[in-house]
């Protein structure tokens, strides 16, 4: 979901033989003609005019070539549609975060979360149903990554002990998040279930015991 669709067209253009042809005609008029003269430039004006096209239609077809084209994504519903841009705007913005955040472990672990969210964004567009039962992904979880990736990164040049656990806990997050979110992208392909309940009741409570999160009051 975080690459545009894109539609392959084709279209004709110049060969780039005509173009060559035309090139070595100019050199073979400058050796001929007097290019001090006006006159010269109009003549091979006009014989290089008649030669583009005679060239195109006669000697060097044109040729085909592809192009892609942005198209804006259909939706079935506008809560699959809702789910998919708020979890891809969360999503880059999770990535711009981690670009200012030097510890390569943590990028490195932020960068799978992001790989595999992307992929439960993708089988929730191949499957509109999903999308309520695995709204809590978007709408609650990868904000609150948000939220504590941003302070990882306010604080990340502080070494006051206090500072140090609490991004100690953040690391330690990141991967046990990473394991749940590749474990429900498993479920979803393996077994074509929505069931996402035993994996979110893991990191909620994981966030609730490392104090990183109040589930009282979520908006946090």
């Amino acid at each position: 979901m975080l690459q545009p669709v894109k539609e392959v067209h084709t279209r004709k253009v110049p060969n780039n033989k005509v173009f060559y042809a035309i090139a070595l005609l100019w050199a073979l008029g400058t050796l001929v003609l007097p290019m001090y003269k006006l006159y010269s430039y109009l003549i091979l004006g006009v014989i290089s005019v008649a030669a583009y096209f005679i060239l195109r239609k006669m000697v060097f077809p044109d040729v085909e070539e592809e192009y892609e084209v942005e198209t804006l994504r259909s939706y079935h519903s506008k809560l699959q549609q809702q789910f998919i841009e708020d979890g891809t705007r969360t999503l880059n913005s999770i990535i711009d975060i981690n670009k200012r955040i030097d510890n390569p472990e943590l990028n490195e672990n932020v960068r799978e979360l992001v790989e595999t969210s992307d992929k439960i964004l993708d089988y929730v567009y191949e499957h509109e149903t999903a999308a309520s039962s695995l709204r809590k992904l978007v709408n609650y979880y990868l904000p609150t990554i948000e939220k504590l990736l941003t302070r990882y990164d306010e604080v990340e040049e502080q070494t006051v002990d206090k500072v140090v656990d609490s991004k100690k806990k953040v690391e330690d997050l990141i991967r046990t998040t990473n394991v749940a979110f590749r474990n429900q992208l498993n479920s979803l392909y393996d077994t074509d279930t929505l069931d996402i309940n035993s994996e979110v009741k893991v990191l909620e409570k994981i966030f609730v015991q490392e104090g990183l999160i109040d589930l009282d009051n979520k908006d946090n």
